[in-house]
């Protein structure tokens, strides 16, 4: 019972997964994102689905001082993390939460519109594609990121969750992979109206660790995280070893080094 209350990760969805997900992975693909978006003083940009708001809070410091960054998210408790995020890094930056039927801004209020690891999780993406092509100014860019199809470790851990943890909890984890096929997630891009739609994948290295405590950070903040920190240490234990021996070819040194895909979209209105 001591070691198991010492592995539980404290702190609720949104604070975990600012700590834990964003400097592992969030971040460095809004770097990645953000690399290819000509952002100046002066610009109205919006992030969709910000989160705890990682994208606005790297595009705030170029569009300053005369510009405005606005995070939008249906999560009230990811937006108060945006919020004590941006005022510790005395940041100006918007963050509200949007009617689900259309974004609350008039037309052609931005120049730039983001959403990264979010389009995937909308009900209606079509629906939302023309909602943020209606926002951006003529010519103004929608820069787009979803992961591409699931990674070896992914596939891994969706299997493991299966077998521990029931079937909502795999289909919970395989959900973010849902727009993993590049062709046609640019034929939803281009079937919004958009224009000169640019794809790209990318590959970034994943480091995964087999330990439970990694683990418990790793899913912390995620749909299916509290079916891992529900499970005991001998059923985590045994996910681990499943997970580490179909990865066992990609060991490097302290870690599996596991390639990841992840597609970026840039189209103009």
């Amino acid at each position: 019972m001591e070691e198991q209350h010492r592995l539980q990760v404290k702190g609720d969805a949104p604070e975990l997964y600012e700590r834990y997900k964003v400097p592992r992975l969030f971040e460095p693909l809004a770097l990645q994102l953000l690399e290819h978006v000509p952002l100046r003083a002066g610009h109205r940009m919006l992030d969709v689905a910000c989160g705890t708001g990682i994208v606005a809070r790297l595009a705030a410091p170029r569009v300053a001082p005369s510009g405005k960054v606005t995070g939008i998210d249906l999560n009230a408790g990811m937006l108060a993390v945006a919020r004590a995020q941006a005022d510790e890094a005395t940041l100006s930056i918007d963050f509200s939460t949007p009617t689900p039927a259309k974004l609350p801004f008039d037309d052609a209020a931005f120049d730039v519109v983001c959403c990264q690891q979010g389009l995937q999780f909308f009900p209606d993406r079509t629906r939302a594609l023309h909602e943020i092509r209606r926002v951006l100014v003529p010519g103004g860019l929608l820069a787009l990121s979803v992961l591409g199809v699931a990674s070896r470790y992914n596939a891994a851990l969706a299997e493991a969750l299966a077998e521990y943890a029931g079937a909502t909890a795999a289909k919970r984890c395989v959900a973010p992979f849902a727009l993993g096929n590049l062709e046609a997630l640019r034929r939803l891009v281009q079937a919004a109206g958009f224009g000169s739609v640019e794809p790209h994948t990318i590959t970034v290295t994943r480091r995964v660790y087999p330990s439970q405590e990694w683990l418990l950070q790793e899913s912390a903040g995620t749909p299916f995280g509290g079916d891992i920190a529900d499970m005991d240490v001998f059923a985590r234990a045994a996910m681990i070893r499943d997970i580490a021996s179909q990865l066992k070819d990609l060991w490097d040194v302290e870690s599996f080094a596991v390639p990841t895909e992840v597609h970026l979209i840039y189209a103009r209105r």
